[in-house]
């Protein structure tokens, strides 16, 4: 009996020994991993992405992210971005992929890391494995949305290695959105009605999009309302038509017509829109307060071009000098 007790304790002795030695184990790896700058992070889609350091060397199949990647002060990080990138906020000097790039193309630039949105990534799911039997390390990132750019930062700022550039941004959004927001309260009066014309379809920013919010950061009031059809391949927009926006414009102060867009629909010009008779009565038609908006420019969540942005739209809800 003596014998089996002492047995037991000393079995117990070794268990907790082995136990401590574990946890002494694992704390020492974590402080080595801290130490040597490894990044761990969930991306969008439930996936664990760990680095050894932060990225240096990134390939962006985003404008959004590589635009908010400069803004972080990350630009020399970037490998290549997609090709449709903007060259007057990302340099030309970074190389462009090619509208439908291959995984040797995307191997040839030699990433740390390659980043993807979500939608796009669910439409390109074969180069994704690829990618995993390659053994290149991607992270699938959502755009930011309005109210929510604090956790995406975070996100960016650790697989750049720049934190504090990534507080910093956040807090030059915090103080732009306060700028604009004086400026609406003291030179605007009374909030004007905007309406996008997101193409010849007639669609238009959804409630909850970059844009509408963007205009509302602005001091005006987004004319999208809730019963228009949400258009599925590209959720930001929801469909209106012309013969609604003739038959319910009548409270509409601005319109916003948005070129370049890069959906494949004809955009609409702003003599088009001035001249269509069916939009005669619209008092934006009829004050002549019909502007033409680059669609990055107000659909797209770019912490560079934001400031800018909001210029634009600010100076196009100022009613007209009388």
């Amino acid at each position: 009996m003596y014998k089996k007790s002492s047995t037991l304790a000393v079995n117990g002795i070794k268990s907790l020994f082995l136990s401590l030695a574990s946890l002494i184990f694992l704390l020492t790896c974590g402080q080595t991993m801290a130490a040597a700058g490894f990044v761990s992070l969930n991306d969008d889609i439930g996936r664990t992405v760990v680095l050894s350091a932060p990225a240096v060397r990134i390939v962006c199949f985003s404008e959004a992210h590589a635009e908010n990647i400069v803004a972080i002060r990350a630009l020399k990080q970037l490998a290549g971005v997609v090709f449709s990138t903007d060259p007057k906020w990302v340099s030309n000097k970074i190389p462009r992929l090619s509208k439908n790039p291959s995984k040797e193309q995307i191997i040839y630039m030699k990433p740390d890391l390659v980043l993807f949105e979500t939608e796009w990534a669910q439409k390109n799911k074969p180069l994704l494995k690829e990618l995993d039997a390659a053994k290149i390390s991607y992270a699938v990132i959502s755009r930011p949305k309005w109210g929510r750019f604090g956790p995406y930062l975070e996100k960016l700022g650790a697989i750049c290695g720049r934190p504090r550039d990534a507080s910093k941004a956040q807090i030059s959004l915090e103080r732009s959105l306060h700028k604009a927001k004086l400026m609406a309260d003291s030179m605007l009066g009374r909030r004007p009605r905007v309406f996008v014309v997101a193409g010849a379809d007639f669609s238009t920013c959804a409630p909850d999009s970059w844009g509408a919010k963007l205009i509302e950061a602005a001091g005006g009031i987004s004319a999208a309302g809730s019963d228009y059809q949400r258009i599925t391949r590209d959720p930001q927009f929801v469909f209106c038509g012309p013969q609604k926006l003739a038959l319910t414009g009548k409270d509409i102060d601005v319109i916003i017509t948005l070129t370049g867009n890069t959906r494949g629909v004809p955009a609409v010009s702003r003599d088009a829109i001035m001249k269509d008779a069916r939009f005669k009565d619209i008092p934006a038609v009829k004050n002549g307060r019909v502007w033409e908006m680059k669609e990055d420019d107000l659909m797209l969540p770019s912490l560079i071009r934001l400031d800018s942005s909001l210029t634009a739209c600010f100076k196009y809800l100022l009613p007209a000098k009388k």
